[in-house]
């Protein structure tokens, strides 16, 4: 009698660690089912000395912002020390404002190895977007805005249909004089369509917007649209070369890049 007793709670033991260990499962699917976008802009439509503008960023699980923010750290300490300063690829490159004073190389060395990480952490944990666009072209910034937030859409929507992933997301971007129009255009997008009336169904909200000073992944989705930005207007592909084949795409098909030139 002992014995199956003691058998007994043996099973119910081995039983209530197989449930929590599903409790666990459950939890870690259900704490990855939202997908962020980070995006930023480079250039712009409105100066007649610049050819194209960007749209560009990365999306990443929900629970990744944290160790992006722990590794960009690291590559700013590493070089030079100190993680206080904001990553901004203008003048990082240029040794402009607070940049100014820290040698080129090592201003170009956080700039490139923060790029390394995207590489060698695509598909995994960033996954690229972005629209560029000539400025000559009417609406081009509601078509940069509608790109990246359509492919951003399909992506979603494809992780549904081909990897039965039921997942959401949310598009953050910088604090921009466009703020109010991308709320609106994405609660018309999300509601009516967009202009080729394809409806935004995967969005949770519409977009969030932060300050760059104080987000480390809108910092790295300002590295990557510069990247995009040198590539097209200068033909500069310093940077874009590191990232190029990180932009969303399945099977070999690329989904994640839009280009528009005159």
């Amino acid at each position: 009698m002992k014995y199956d007793i003691f058998i007994l709670r043996v099973k119910s033991a081995a039983f209530m660690r197989c449930v929590e260990v599903s409790r666990l499962a459950l939890f870690f699917f259900r704490s990855s089912f939202m997908y962020l976008l980070y995006a930023d802009d480079s250039g712009n439509a409105s100066d007649p000395d610049t050819k194209y503008s960007v749209l560009a960023g990365f999306a990443t699980y929900e629970d990744q912002p944290f160790w992006i923010e722990k590794a960009v750290d690291e590559i700013m300490f590493r070089h030079i020390g100190r993680t206080d300063l904001e990553l901004h690829a203008s003048p990082m490159r240029s040794g402009r404002g607070v940049w100014r004073g820290i040698p080129k190389e090592k201003r170009n060395a956080i700039l490139k190895d923060c790029l390394e990480h995207i590489r060698k952490n695509y598909p995994w944990q960033c996954i690229l977007f972005g629209a560029v666009i000539d400025n000559k072209t009417d609406d081009a910034d509601e078509i940069l805005f509608t790109q990246i937030t359509s492919r951003f859409d399909k992506f979603l929507k494809r992780k549904f249909l081909k990897y039965n992933e039921a997942v959401r997301g949310l598009a953050v971007f910088d604090k921009s004089k466009l703020e109010n129009q991308y709320q609106s255009w994405s609660r018309l997008y999300q509601s009516l369509g967009n202009m080729w009336k394809e409806k935004l169904n995967n969005f949770a909200e519409v977009p969030l917007f932060l300050d760059s000073r104080i987000s480390r992944s809108i910092q790295l989705a300002d590295l990557i649209a510069f990247s995009l930005f040198r590539y097209f207007e200068h033909k500069d592909d310093t940077y874009y070369s590191v990232i190029k084949d990180c932009f969303d795409k399945d099977k070999n098909q690329q989904y994640g890049l839009y280009v528009l030139q005159s």
